[in-house]
């Protein structure tokens, strides 16, 4: 019921944005990311991950504006264990680093802090499909093992994201804007287990009008 909800919401945004805002601005967006998740069972730690999008803001007023990106971004997140020899004396601890590819959509609806200033910020839901995952290994020092973390995950996960940024930056004759992103989920991406798994990332991007 709550991903139901989720969805019906999104998709309202994404429709009164288009409908009812007027276009004002459109370029790509490129960012890298400090990307974690967070789990019950495991204490993931937080790995490098990039992302590159298209967006489109629409105004609504002289205050208010939507913005929609759509893009790919890279994720992931480094999961350890301790590795003990038969007397239970610890050996090493060895790390295992996936990395996760997803298509993502979000919109966000922002504000100016007035009608001249150039800084905003914003917070809208944002929809995530996974397109593929690549699974981290563990190099103990008998053996490999794979972590099967990451082929647990669903496909759909639904969350939300927060910016502040500065926007209208004029250099070599084209605009740019910075922005500082946060971005977390709301659902559950583990499909059957007792345990959750949720992504979120910090990012910083940059803004270029075409």
């Amino acid at each position: 019921m709550k991903k139901k909800v989720f969805t019906l919401l999104a998709v309202l945004f994404f429709v009164t944005s288009t409908a009812f805002g007027q276009l004002n601005d459109f370029g790509i967006k490129v960012g890298g990311q400090s990307a974690g998740a967070f789990s019950e069972q495991n204490d993931f730690s937080r790995v490098f991950g990039f992302g590159i999008y298209g967006f489109a803001d629409f105004g609504l007023n002289q205050l208010l504006f939507t913005t929609i990106d759509l893009g790919y971004t890279k994720r992931g997140f480094t999961n350890s264990q301790t590795e003990t020899d038969s007397m239970g004396q610890i050996i090493q601890k060895v790390e295992a680093t996936s990395r996760l590819s997803y298509i993502s959509v979000a919109g966000f609806l922002n504000s100016t802090l007035s009608r001249e200033s150039p800084f905003y910020i914003g917070a809208g839901p944002r929809i995530d499909y996974l397109i593929d995952s690549k699974a981290g290994k563990f190099d103990f020092t008998s053996v490999t093992v794979k972590d099967n973390t990451s082929e647990e995950l669903k496909d759909f996960v639904l969350g939300g994201s927060f910016v502040a940024g500065i926007k209208d930056l004029s250099m070599l004759n084209s605009d740019f804007r910075v922005e500082l992103k946060y971005e977390v989920d709301f659902t559950d991406s583990f499909s059957e287990s007792a345990f959750s798994y949720k992504n979120n990332a910090l990012m910083l991007v940059i803004g270029l009008s075409l």
